[in-house]
């Protein structure tokens, strides 16, 4: 016997468009008028554990309590399990809290749950007099600063390495330069090294490469938005087709959250400093001196094949940034007998803050360096 205290079907699919479409209308107006996600991005407890001019290292402070709730659910948070620290290592461009874009959407936080010391890298926002940095201030300085205050932070010998692109790239150049010394192990995320399979990106770097010094020394520093329209650019249809697909999902406040972080993320890259992205267009992308292992950084030349601590690396399949072709090449370069390369969904974004993003990065990167860190 039907139950006449509950509406008719076509009624109740009426009442299920109508309440979306008053959901859809207040995110909406949310995510246009005051941004969704942008009071808790980067807000997870942390504490500084170095400043060296703009060079900062925050240690993740874990919860008071055993238990923590996010939203509506309910999430238990492991005491301190491993010795050894994490240090999350973003690229250029990139604020860090890429790795904490919300609280219930955070590589940092999911890994601080699961029992790790975790610290997280901040270059800085480079200004005008910073148009000199080079990639071996980054390498051969600012990531051993960094790396000595994760482990005095933390008091431990070793520290394992998680690099995010060009954050992936400093990883592996600072575990070469420095003959592997005090790391456990490296993962890269959506880091490519053979810039032989970059597509129009080499071929871009390589037109423009003897014109690249004369370019710089009048434009200087690269411009955070100009960066931002060409990440956008390089993202291809997507850049255009996700705000269909944010129009679609407007009902869903978990989506526009998510959509909200990801799109200020992308709107908010920062300038890179003119002498480093010289070096990055010359040697790396139309030198391919990575693949190669002839890159000379402050005259050391540094061969990544060096690289002999263990390797977990992840390519997007949808990357049009750091295509799988140029990310592969990874494990074939360097020296690791402990090396393993994933594709998993996702193009140069959602591989490491899409929605897929935990279940296909971030639990199998601690999975993999939870019995590696004890």
């Amino acid at each position: 016997m039907r139950d006449r205290s509950r509406p008719p079907r076509p009624a109740r699919r009426l009442l299920r468009v109508a309440d979306r479409a008053v959901l859809g209308l207040a995110n909406g107006l949310v995510q246009f008028v005051d941004g969704a996600a942008r009071p808790t991005m980067g807000n997870a407890p942390k504490e500084l554990v170095l400043k060296k001019g703009k060079l900062e290292v925050h240690r993740l402070v874990p919860p008071a309590a055993q238990e923590v709730e996010i939203g509506t659910e309910t999430l238990r948070v492991e005491a301190r399990r491993f010795p050894v620290p994490v240090l999350l290592v973003p690229p250029l461009m990139v604020r860090p809290y890429i790795y904490d874009l919300r609280p219930d959407h955070s590589l940092a936080r999911m890994l601080r749950n699961r029992g790790f010391a975790v610290h997280i890298v901040d270059f800085g926002v480079p200004e005008r007099e910073d148009a000199g940095l080079r990639l071996e201030d980054y390498v051969l300085d600012f990531m051993p600063a960094a790396v000595e205050a994760t482990r005095k932070s933390a008091g431990s010998k070793d520290v394992s390495l998680v690099g995010y692109c060009m954050g992936g790239i400093f990883a592996l150049l600072y575990a070469a330069a420095l003959g592997n010394d005090g790391v456990r192990s490296i993962v890269s995320i959506g880091a490519p090294v053979n810039f032989e399979k970059m597509g129009l990106l080499t071929i871009a770097a390589r037109l423009g490469a003897g014109r690249i010094d004369a370019l710089m020394d009048r434009i200087g520093n690269i411009p955070g938005g100009a960066a931002s329209q060409g990440f956008k650019l390089m993202s291809g249809a997507k850049a255009i087709t996700k705000w269909a697909d944010l129009f679609i999902h407007l009902w869903d406040e978990e989506y526009v959250r998510g959509f909200d972080a990801v799109n200020t993320w992308v709107n908010e890259l920062i300038p890179y400093p003119r002498d480093a992205f010289r070096q990055m267009v010359k040697d790396v992308v139309a030198g391919n001196k990575l693949l190669g292992r002839d890159l000379v950084l402050g005259g050391r030349k540094i061969d990544v094949g060096a690289v002999e601590v263990p390797l977990l690396a992840f390519a997007g399949r949808t990357d049009n940034i750091a295509p799988i072709a140029s990310a592969a090449d990874i494990v074939e370069i360097v020296g690791s007998r402990d090396k393993r390369f994933i594709e998993v969904p996702g193009g140069h974004v959602g591989v490491v803050a899409g929605r897929k993003a935990r279940q296909a990065v971030w639990e199998p990167t601690a999975d993999w360096l939870a019995p590696r860190s004890l």
